[in-house]
């Protein structure tokens, strides 16, 4: 029994590193979406936000290993895990808030901006009400809440002269078939 506990152990401490791995990787993609952001380029903030989602996924594993397993075994790891939650939420925050404070008001913006940013102010009401919980209320930094606050007002500001993608699924109904000419069934004549 104590094998399959080292085994869980050493899987936890295996998704810790990757965590941290993940973290640094997002942090160079968060620099060079700000970079291309000053060219109007959007892509590279794709590439950030795909790999916010990894680092999630990531944690939501972790925090599935260390649940369901004796709580003395694994409170070294539970406190690191907890730590570096918080360490990377500042983070994100902070990057966030880099990232969206450096758009000009006249920057423009690609058609369905609106349908790219949406996604991030759900992240952050996600987010806060993470850090606003339980396990770590009296523990998040204060500027971290100030960050997220500040960064959603940012996205609203944003998503309200945004472009969104075109919506065919209310298109009106198609024209009317008009009557066709005789002519047309007639074969050409040269």
């Amino acid at each position: 029994m104590a094998w399959g506990r080292d085994i869980n152990r050493d899987r936890v401490k295996s998704l810790l590193a990757a965590l941290e791995r993940q973290a640094t990787e997002a942090s160079r993609l968060a620099e060079r979406a700000q970079r291309d952001m000053g060219d109007d380029r959007f892509a590279s903030f794709l590439d950030f936000r795909r790999k916010v989602e990894e680092i999630r996924a990531l944690f939501a594993l972790t925090e599935e290993h260390l649940q369901g397993v004796d709580e003395s075994r694994l409170s070294d790891l539970r406190a690191e895990f907890e730590r570096m939650d918080l360490l990377l939420s500042r983070m994100l925050a902070r990057t966030m808030r880099n990232y969206f404070s450096g758009m000009r008001d006249d920057q423009v913006l690609p058609m369905g901006a609106r349908e790219l940013f949406e996604p991030e102010l759900r992240s952050i009401d996600q987010t806060r009400a993470r850090l606003l919980g339980p396990r770590y209320a009296d523990r998040v930094a204060p500027e971290t809440l100030d960050d997220l606050d500040a960064t959603a007002e940012m996205i609203r500001k944003i998503i309200a002269r945004a472009p969104s993608l075109p919506d065919f699924s209310d298109s009106p109904s198609p024209p009317k078939p008009t009557r066709r000419l005789r002519t047309l069934g007639r074969p050409i004549r040269n």
